[in-house]
């Protein structure tokens, strides 16, 4: 085998080694059972007079932005976000999977930097440079963040 045959194939492999890191494991989910850790309301610095608010119950998440609540009918949950050795709290939600078949235009972080009751809300395909902008309620959402439960 030549050495750029040799070399090409190790550049496949190591290609192939880091899109099965990239994809962790998702489940989409139309309800919150048995996450009871992040139930509650959630606005900017825990101030629930401000929007945007988010809130987790069993039944799912609601978004709201301006005064006209959106309950999502379905999100993912990113099992191994983290790697599959992360022993924390956090929990990583998509709200948007279905969405738009572009991507994943958000990513909340649930129990940010392992602080119960902490929200992280960030771009995740939307929103970055050389990318396609945030629209007006993911942008409402990501300038909200950080989140907290209501006091």
């Amino acid at each position: 085998m030549s050495h750029a045959s040799w070399m090409t194939r190790i550049g496949l492999l190591a290609l192939m080694s880091v899109a099965t890191v990239a994809t962790a494991p998702a489940v989409e989910m139309s309800d919150l059972k048995g996450h009871d850790d992040i139930f509650g309301r959630y606005a900017p610095a825990g101030d629930c007079k401000r929007k945007p608010q988010i809130t987790v119950q069993q039944g799912g998440i609601t978004i709201d932005v301006a005064g006209t609540p959106e309950k999502l009918a379905e999100f993912e949950y990113a099992l191994d976000y983290n790697g599959p050795d992360y022993n924390g709290i956090i929990k990583v939600i998509f709200p948007y999977a279905n969405a738009n078949r572009d991507g994943y235009p958000i990513i909340m972080y649930f129990n940010w930097n392992e602080k119960p009751g902490a929200l992280e809300i960030q771009g995740q395909d939307q929103g970055y440079q050389g990318g396609p902008p945030l629209t007006p309620n993911n942008l409402a959402l990501v300038k909200g963040s950080p989140y907290a439960r209501c006091k």
